[in-house]
């Protein structure tokens, strides 16, 4: 029993010591890094059109140390053995195939880099000049060769995308200020497409008048486009294969009250049919039994990709 006791005993004199010593320790305090909003920089006369874009977050890293992925705006502590010029690194994150729940980094978008000073208990945002659009599209990236094919933006004369067989309604053209997509600051926007579902316009679906060899083997395959509609819109491929046709839908967008811009990734249905020559893209919509006219607002939808 004395022996016990004593264990015992010896053993509470050591865990106050050692907790006698973690009280005399001192925790630097940390800096705080503010990450504002992110977007494209304004490219005139790019063939893509306007400089819409989603970036919901961003994966940082400060002197190469990864700090993971943030929703933007985001406010983040970071730990430091000293003060000073620190480089900053963000990689663009986005929603894939419109999920808030499913973010990636968007492989066609370049990184911003920069170099900021930061202090422990001071509150630095991430310097971006005087416009948080800093971002482009990676065209010297790993693999080169990107390709940014404007599927439609509604600005030049005809169409390229058009009604299918099954379709019973087409596109109008829409000008007014209060339905087309209303284009990023110092930008213009003259037109955004339109389709009307109503009794006996009961079907929407258009796909593109040209067909594209789109890289295989798990390749990314990005469309992105502007929409804001009152039912589900379908965003997916028409696969040529040799004797056959098959159409594959990849996402739903569901309905919104604002424009949204989303990024649709055709990977596994394109990789999924690899003796496919070429491909189509589709967008369709089917009228809901509720009663009333249903819209589909739509704009600058791109195909992005690396042959």
């Amino acid at each position: 029993m004395q022996e016990s006791f004593t264990r015992t005993w010896l053993l509470g004199l050591v865990l106050a010591g050692m907790m006698a010593s973690c009280d005399q320790e001192t925790v630097e305090e940390p800096a705080f890094l503010h990450i504002p909003s992110l977007g494209l920089v304004p490219e005139p006369g790019a063939v893509w059109g306007n400089t819409s874009s989603k970036v919901t977050t961003a994966w940082v890293e400060v002197d190469g140390i990864n700090l993971g992925a943030h929703h933007l705006p985001a406010t983040l502590p970071i730990l430091m053995d000293q003060e000073g010029p620190k480089e900053i690194r963000l990689y663009p994150g986005i929603n894939i195939n419109g999920i808030s729940s499913f973010r990636g980094i968007y492989p066609f978008y370049t990184d911003y880099v920069t170099t900021t000073t930061l202090k422990r208990g001071v509150t630095t945002t991430v310097p971006l000049g005087n416009n948080p659009k800093v971002l482009s599209y990676d065209f010297s990236g790993l693999g080169g060769n990107l390709v940014v094919a404007p599927l439609e933006n509604f600005e030049s004369v005809g169409q390229r995308m058009v009604a299918t067989l099954q379709s019973d309604t087409s596109w109008i053209l829409t000008s007014d200020p209060l339905l087309r997509f209303p284009a990023p600051s110092a930008e213009t926007n003259v037109y955004s497409g339109m389709a009307i579902l109503d009794t006996g316009l009961s079907r929407f679906e258009v796909h593109s008048m040209d067909r594209y060899v789109l890289p295989k083997l798990s390749a990314n395959v990005y469309v992105e486009l502007d929409y804001l509609c009152s039912v589900p819109i379908s965003v997916g491929v028409i696969a040529y294969r040799p004797g056959q046709i098959l159409q594959m839908p990849t996402a739903t967008l569901n309905p919104t009250k604002t424009w949204n811009h989303a990024y649709i990734n055709l990977v596994t249905e394109v990789s999924g049919v690899p003796d496919a020559s070429d491909f189509r893209i589709y967008l369709g919509s089917i009228k809901l039994a509720n009663g009333k006219l249903d819209t589909v607002l739509v704009d600058n939808i791109r195909l992005v990709y690396r042959p």
